[in-house]
């Protein structure tokens, strides 16, 4: 039997409150095959969102262990934690402020290859950016425009494009529709069922709204 891609045991998160503690995260435990989508259910303010950005570790978890593709990564350096971020990435719930404003097109997608050593050139980067513009129905021309030129929705697009660059392992998506119209929404969800098809991507996808996450994921949590 194949190794869950990833593996929760335990997890928390304890905040001090001038009243004592805060259990934001307590004791979550759930896995993920490779190529599943799993959808993370729970209403606003139950801990989604602090627990996705605690498997990342954008914040530290109190307690509990996080195996990412046999790795734990409560075990890892910082050298090594921003190697392994590269298999595992996030999508945002706003679009607008996702990206930055003073960045094109082109430069949003780049960055994040810039820094994990991907592509040989500039040239070769910026091929990859447009082919992954046209892989979520954008044009290869939009490369130079910046984030206000661009709907909701499109955003949204560019953002999971600017994911894709680094060829993830694991996305997680947080609320990563909820900003946008419904019918906007259901491009987007149909888009994402169609990358994980065609390129064995994993999801974790946190959201509130239940069908949102029955249109995408193999299971619910």
């Amino acid at each position: 039997m194949t190794a869950p891609l990833l593996e929760l045991e335990n997890l928390e998160k304890i905040y001090p409150t001038g009243s004592g503690q805060l259990h934001a995260v307590d004791g979550v435990s759930l896995t993920i095959a490779r190529g599943e989508s799993l959808g993370l259910v729970g209403e606003s303010g139950c801990g989604k969102t602090t627990t996705g950005r605690a498997i990342l570790r954008l914040i530290e978890p109190t307690a509990g262990t996080v195996l990412f593709d046999g790795k734990d990564l409560g075990a890892l350096s910082k050298a090594d934690l921003t190697a392994t971020r590269r298999d595992l990435q996030i999508i945002f719930q706003d679009p607008y402020s996702s990206l930055n404003p003073r960045l094109t097109v082109e430069q949003a997608i780049t960055e994040p290859m810039l820094v994990h050593g991907i592509g040989n050139s500039s040239a070769e980067r910026r091929d990859r950016a447009a082919a992954l513009l046209e892989e979520v129905g954008l044009l290869s021309s939009h490369l130079n425009r910046f984030p206000h030129e661009f709907s909701g929705g499109q955003r949204q697009r560019i953002c999971i494009a600017r994911t894709l660059a680094l060829e993830p392992k694991l996305i997680i998506c947080d609320e990563s529709v909820s900003a946008l119209d419904v019918s906007i929404q259901a491009q987007i969800l149909n888009l994402m069922r169609h990358l994980q098809q065609e390129m064995g991507l994993t999801y974790l996808f946190i959201s509130h709204d239940l069908s949102v996450v029955r249109h995408v994921c193999d299971r619910i949590a």
